[in-house]
């Protein structure tokens, strides 16, 4: 019955190994790509709708409502998709956890299940060094 058990805990053990996905990063796109229709958050607070970008080679060149789609290159069709110049962090404690070893920079754990009087907006640290590591690695919004 060990025996039994244990084989059964291998081949689960292997088959959920064998179902995870591998992880290598998409080559790079070498040539002129284009999406179009898509909505467009520039990233000043300004928004274009079924707005164009052209991409050559790895480098945005034109962002706009009025890019002419030629025919050559590759064509992405964004029909109801919103395009963001940087990546949503959706769930973070930046600027509530600065070091998480040290309890005093820790504004995110209070003690007890519910504490309603907790304000994310007053235990903001504008200062967190955190903020400027994530600007530079291609975050641009964060739910926090």
């Amino acid at each position: 019955m060990k025996k039994l058990l244990s084989y059964i805990i291998v081949c689960l053990a292997v088959i959920n190994v064998s179902a995870q996905d591998d992880i290598y990063p998409a080559p790079a796109y070498n040539g002129v790509l284009y999406i179009k229709n898509a909505t467009i958050h520039v990233g000043n607070g300004q928004v274009i709708q079924n707005g164009a970008i052209k991409v050559n080679n790895g480098k945005i060149e034109q962002v706009g409502a009025n890019v002419t789609v030629p025919s050559e290159g590759k064509v992405i069709d964004a029909q109801g998709k919103h395009v963001y110049p940087g990546l949503i962090l959706s769930n973070s404690q930046l600027g509530l956890v600065e070091v998480s070893s040290v309890r005093a920079t820790s504004d995110g754990t209070e003690i007890g299940e519910l504490n309603p009087n907790i304000r994310s907006v007053v235990a903001y640290n504008t200062d967190s060094k955190l903020i400027n590591t994530l600007k530079s690695n291609g975050i641009l919004l964060v739910n926090v």
